[in-house]
């Protein structure tokens, strides 16, 4: 039922935020934050890092209602309010970083997502280390294609 509300609230926000004539290009961030996501808990899943428990819709270990919903919307959101102020890049990669760590947090708590050979410390790397890349993303890829602004 985690994922089910997760994936609500994530999409209400992003249809009150998203700006619809950015989508075909910030949709590639939200795509890339999808492939990162599934890449990374289909391996730690798979060595027994931790578990996803009731995902309702199983995809490659990770549940498809937190895959299209909060890393989506946090991939493409992301990508539409990109900073260009290299100050407020690195701190809007610490805004996003806390935001999608309560996420996780949260579905640790509800029992959604059950730590076994790993710890919130561990997330703290892969998170950091996904978000950057998807800022890089964002300003080397999207630019170089002529899409950002």
């Amino acid at each position: 039922m985690e994922w089910i509300i997760l994936f609500f609230g994530n999409w209400i926000i992003f249809l009150l935020l998203v700006d619809w004539r950015g989508l075909k290009i910030n949709i590639w961030s939200g795509l890339l934050a999808i492939l990162a996501a599934t890449v990374v808990d289909f391996c730690n899943t798979m060595h027994g890092r931790y578990m996803i428990n009731r995902p309702v819709i199983c995809v490659l270990k990770s549940s498809l209602f937190f895959l299209i919903g909060p890393v989506f919307v946090i991939g493409t959101l992301f990508a539409q309010y990109h900073p260009k102020k290299r100050w407020l890049i690195i701190l809007n990669v610490l805004v996003i970083f806390t935001l999608y760590s309560f996420v996780e947090l949260t579905l640790v708590a509800r029992g959604a997502v059950e730590y076994v050979k790993w710890n919130f410390l561990d997330s703290v790397l892969v998170n950091i280390s996904v978000i950057t890349m998807l800022s890089w993303f964002s300003i080397v890829v999207l630019k170089k294609w002529g899409i950002r602004r």
